[in-house]
Parts: structure tokens; sequence; C-alpha cells
């Protein structure tokens, strides 16, 4: 069963009842104008493979329900007002291949069971408010192409070893950012020269928070917060 609601100027909650919908298969109800917060309903979805939510005004935490839908490949919820930490619950979600959290409110660590996600191509968590380090743990993510982590100015310490391991990466950003250190012997460098390769670092300026051999963009922030990218 699949349900596809997307751009049809949809108002208000998405109601508790979603969760009555056990064969649910696939849910698009992006680009409208829903609020309020995911039910936690949504986690008796067993069967759910795409849940795409993005560009509504959905608030409040990702519930930990979401943990139960584990035959999901594709979660994206961009573009909304969500906050709080990302549940650890997420780690549950084993078959996930695409995840999109970026452009919220999200705040605190990245947690580290994201690393259980080894079929992950995709990972976006840019312009949010994510603290701390890097999980050392997304070095397990073999399968991962694309990984956004801009505009996360409470990212803090160097790239983890590991994650500079990954070699299948083809798009690494981590600009605006406070992240310090050096992105050099990166394994996915040697997709420099590819035509898709982006690599986008805050390594500007005089005095760069970043050296990067390779990367395709330096970024610095100016002092009234705003960013500049050249490419090199």
């Amino acid at each position: 069963m699949m349900m596809h609601g997307k751009l049809n100027m949809i108002h208000g909650t998405l109601p508790t009842e979603i969760g009555n919908l056990k064969r649910l298969t696939y849910l698009n109800l992006g680009l409208n104008e829903l609020v309020g917060p995911i039910p936690s309903e949504i986690g008796h979805l067993e069967q759910l493979t795409i849940l795409e939510l993005s560009s509504n005004q959905f608030s409040g935490p990702i519930p930990s329900e979401i943990g139960h839908l584990q035959q999901l490949k594709s979660l994206y919820l961009v573009d909304n007002k969500l906050s709080g930490p990302i549940p650890s619950e997420i780690g549950h979600l084993q078959q996930l291949e695409g995840l999109g959290l970026g452009y919220n409110k999200f705040l605190g660590p990245i947690p580290s069971e994201i690393g259980h996600l080894q079929q992950l191509e995709s990972l976006g968590l840019g312009y949010n408010k994510f603290l701390g380090p890097i999980p050392s743990e997304i070095g397990h993510l073999q399968q991962l192409e694309d990984l956004v982590l801009s505009r996360n100015i409470g990212l803090t310490g160097t790239l983890p070893m590991e994650v500079g391991q990954l070699k299948s990466i083809r798009e690494a950003k981590f600009s605006d950012t406070s992240l310090t250190g050096g992105l050099d012997d990166l394994a996915f460098c040697k997709n420099r020269h590819d035509h898709d390769f982006q690599l986008i670092a805050d390594c500007g300026g005089l005095n760069p928070k970043i050296t990067c051999e390779c990367c395709t963009s330096c970024c610095r922030t100016g002092e009234n917060g705003r960013t500049w990218c050249h490419y090199v």
C-alpha cells in the first residue's frame, strides 16, 4: 500500500490514526504545510520502506518508535522545525540507504548508533545545532557516498581517522563547523578527479581552521557571520 500526498498543500497535523495503516510501504507527504509532532504511532508501520516528510513544519523530537521501522530504506525529514537529539533507536534501521535530517533544529551529539547503518549511502545532517565530535563509528559506513555536516557550528575536534578511511565518498561537506586539524591523506581523496566529487571545508582565509590537500572548495566565515567559499 502506498500513500502519496506530496505538494498537495495539506494543512494541519499528522493524525495518530496513520498508525492503523499497517500494510503501508510508502508514505510521501513532503512539500505540504503539516505542523505539530510526528506521532509516535508512525512506529506501527513496520512494513514501511520509504518515509518522506520533508519541507513541512513538523516540530518536536523524532519519536523513538521510529526504530521499529526496520524495513525502512529511505528516511527524509529535511526542512522542518524538528528539534532535540536524534534518538539512539535510529541505529535499528539497518536497511536504511538514505537518511536526510538537514535544515532542522536538532541538537546534542550525533549518536554513535548511526554507525550501525551499514547500508547507508547518503547521510545529511547539515544546518542543525549538533554538538561535540564527529563519532568515529561513522567510519563503519563503507557504502557511504554523501556526508553533509555543514552549518553545525557546535561540531568540534578533528575528523576521525576512521571517517577519513571511507573510500566511496563522492561528496563531503564540513564547512561552517568548529572542526580543526587536517583533512590530508584521506582515502576518498583518490576520487578528487571525478567530475562530481566535492570536498568542502573551512580551509579558506589567512588562518584557516582546516588544512586540506584535496578540497574542491575552501570556506571562511567573516565577522558578520557571512560565509565565503572559493574553488581551489
